[in-house]
């Protein structure tokens, strides 16, 4: 198979050829849209939410429709792109009946024109309503429709579309939508969601109609290898030693931790060096040199955006102790997804015992790297954690920054990207 066959970190669609099953979740899915609650899918950007669910959907021949939260931004409605996503293009308009404010003339309005000079009370159907009825049509069998609302993250900060999305939930509670048997799919990256709606006026009820799934995590070292198996040995025949099949998963995991996304994107680069020295030459390099290649095409992917944020960040002061710096140098030693002031605290005393002190203010660091435009850190909501916003900053400081062991300094290097 040709490589962009293989690992593809940019498909809008599932590829099951290497897909890696997340069992629990995908049981639990499904559990759901067969229940009577609508379902609330989340995990970080770039973790496999949209393979999930349209593997899931598509492998139990469910209909399914995606409203794309972006859009109802946009065009400042949900309701708007609801409709969009459900009614097939080129939909006819349908005829609606409208009647005079005596109620003694009736006429029929269609295509948006009335024959008759008079004022007029419009019956039409309601939008929403009309857009489930005609996906309704669409399903052959008497099965549930799902219609997914993705990319909640969109509007998550929106209080007005936030709302127009509960006043959704409950009107699907209503006799003439229950009627159509759709269920809602929420997918998003943000968690608490079942604490906002909670916490809006006169819509309490909303969250008893939600089940939140088990939230969809980075792959595990051992999905990482799955993949990094069947993508090289497998479907590209590089039949690579176990060792280094060992050394590539591993490898794979710890700089893209574990994130579907940038996993696909990572194999990809090293499959095409591994691709170009055998056909060059009958002489192997160690996959050592494939990998350290490998780093730096990936990394020219996304370099200087990823460059540009941790400078960004970074103390430029000529200070004996640049605590900062420190602190982001210590992001690429975090062997865990998330992390709190406590456990950075640790890792900088571990790093830089020379320097450490009595009071770092480590907190309020973390705090300033997860502010801003372009913040290094994600701060998880209601707890005290972290998690650094894209793995590739993480790439980036292992590249760039230098510790000197005497002084306990941080410094940048100079290069070309």
């Amino acid at each position: 198979m040709e490589i962009n066959e293989v690992f593809t970190p940019r498909s809008a669609q599932p590829n099951l050829r290497i897909y890696f099953p997340r069992l629990n979740i995908e049981e639990a899915l499904y559990r759901c849209i067969r229940g009577s609650m609508h379902g609330l899918l989340f995990g970080e950007s770039g973790n496999g939410k949209s393979w999930l669910y349209k593997k899931v959907l598509q492998e139990k021949g469910i209909q399914y429709r995606v409203a794309n939260c972006a859009n109802a931004a946009r065009e400042r409605s949900l309701t708007s792109e609801i409709s969009h996503a459900l009614l097939s293009p080129g939909a006819a308009q349908k005829k609606a009946t409208v009647e005079s404010k005596d109620a003694t003339v009736k006429a029929v309005i269609a295509d948006g024109k009335l024959g008759m000079a008079t004022t007029y009370d419009l019956k039409a159907e309601e939008p929403l309503l009309r857009a489930f009825r005609e996906f309704r049509n669409t399903i052959k069998n008497d099965d549930f429709g799902v219609l997914v609302i993705d990319n909640l993250e969109m509007i998550f900060e929106n209080p007005e579309l936030m709302n127009e999305l509960a006043n959704i939930v409950l009107l699907l509670d209503d006799d003439r939508y229950a009627v159509f048997k759709i269920k809602l799919l929420i997918v998003g990256v943000p968690n608490g969601v079942l604490e906002y709606f909670e916490r809006i006026q006169n819509a309490s009820s909303v969250a008893n109609r939600l089940e939140e799934l088990p939230k969809v995590l980075s792959l595990t070292g051992l999905g990482v290898k799955s993949i990094v198996e069947k993508g090289f040995n497998e479907l590209l025949g590089f039949r690579l030693t176990p060792d280094d099949t060992k050394l590539c998963s591993n490898h794979v995991h710890e700089v893209t931790m574990g994130v579907a996304q940038r996993v696909h994107e990572y194999c990809e680069k090293l499959a095409y060096k591994i691709e170009s020295t055998r056909r060059a030459t009958l002489v192997r390099p160690p996959i050592t040199e494939h990998i350290k290649q490998a780093d730096l095409d990936w990394l020219r992917v996304g370099l200087r955006q990823a460059y540009t944020v941790v400078e960004a960040h970074l103390n430029n002061r000529r200070t004996t102790i640049a605590r900062r710096n420190q602190v982001i140098y210590c992001l690429a030693k975090v062997k865990t997804h998330q992390f709190d002031a406590k456990k950075m605290e640790e890792l900088v005393r571990a790093e830089f015992p020379v320097s450490a002190s009595l009071n770092m203010g480590i907190s309020g660091i973390l705090g300033d790297l997860s502010s801003g435009s372009n913040p290094m850190l994600k701060k998880t909501l209601n707890t005290a954690d972290y998690r650094v916003a894209d793995p590739r900053y993480i790439m980036c400081i292992r590249t760039v920054l230098t510790k000197d062991e005497l002084t306990g300094s941080v410094s940048k290097k100079s290069f070309l990207i």
